[in-house]
C-alpha cells in the first residue's frame, strides 16, 4: 500500500475483476528479489528449464474485493509450449501468495495436462474444463507451465488476494516479456 501511494506511476489498474499490477516493484524494493532467488525454487526452476535459466518477468497483483456477481474467468495460456522439451516447458512461472487463498477468496486455477500433451501440436482448448482450484496459506509459492491452461478464479469476497509473479524463460529465447525493468543488482 505504502508503495502504490509512493510510486502510484508504476501501477496499473487491468479492470477485469479490480486487478492493479506493478511490473516495476524490483527498482524500488530490493527485499522483492528473494522471489526470484528463492533457495527453494530457483533450483527446481533451473532442474525444469535448465542452466540457461533466466528471470523474464516480475510482477505484483492485488485482486480487490468484488461485492458483486464476479466477471467470468478469463481462461489462458500465457506462453507457447515447447514440443522439443521433455516436459513441454517453453518458461515456468512462479506465484507466491501474499494473503491466504482459500474457498472464500480469490485463487490461482489451473488446467491439469500431461507432458504428452504439452509436447503435442495441437493443445487442447483451453476453456477450464477440468480446472482446479489451487489454495494455500500466505507464503505459498505455486510453481506451474507457462505454457498451460489457467486463470485467476475471481469469486464474491470481502477480501482482497496479493500475489507475486515471476516468470523464467531460456537465455537463448526471444523474451517472453519485455514489462519489467529489471535493476542491475539483477
Amino acid at each position: 500500500d505504502d508503495h502504490r501511494q509512493r510510486y502510484p506511476r508504476l501501477w496499473a489498474a487491468r479492470g477485469e475483476g479490480g486487478r492493479v499490477q506493478s511490473v516495476h516493484m524490483l527498482l524500488s524494493c530490493p527485499i522483492l528479489d528473494v522471489g526470484i532467488t528463492h533457495p527453494a525454487v530457483l533450483p527446481l526452476v533451473t532442474e525444469l528449464v535448465g542452466d540457461d535459466v533466466v528471470c523474464e518477468e516480475h510482477s505484483v497483483m492485488i485482486r480487490a474485493p468484488i461485492a458483486d456477481e464476479p466477471p467470468p474467468t478469463s481462461w489462458h495460456r500465457d506462453m507457447r509450449n515447447d514440443p522439443d522439451h521433455p516436459l513441454g516447458i517453453h518458461g515456468l512461472s512462479v506465484v507466491y501468495y501474499l494473503t491466504h487463498v482459500d474457498e472464500s477468496t480469490h485463487c490461482f486455477s489451473a488446467v491439469p495436462e500431461s507432458a504428452a500433451i504439452k509436447r503435442g501440436g495441437d493443445l487442447p482448448g483451453c476453456d477450464g474444463a477440468g480446472g482446479r482450484d489451487l489454495l494455500g496459506p500466505a507464503g505459498t509459492a505455486v510453481l506451474f507451465n507457462g505454457g498451460s491452461c489457467h486463470a485467476g478464479h475471481l469469486r464474491r469476497t470481502d477480501r482482497e488476494r496479493r500475489t507475486v509473479h515471476i516468470y523464467y524463460g531460456h537465455r537463448g529465447q526471444e523474451p517472453l516479456s519485455e514489462h519489467t525493468i529489471f535493476p542491475r543488482r539483477l
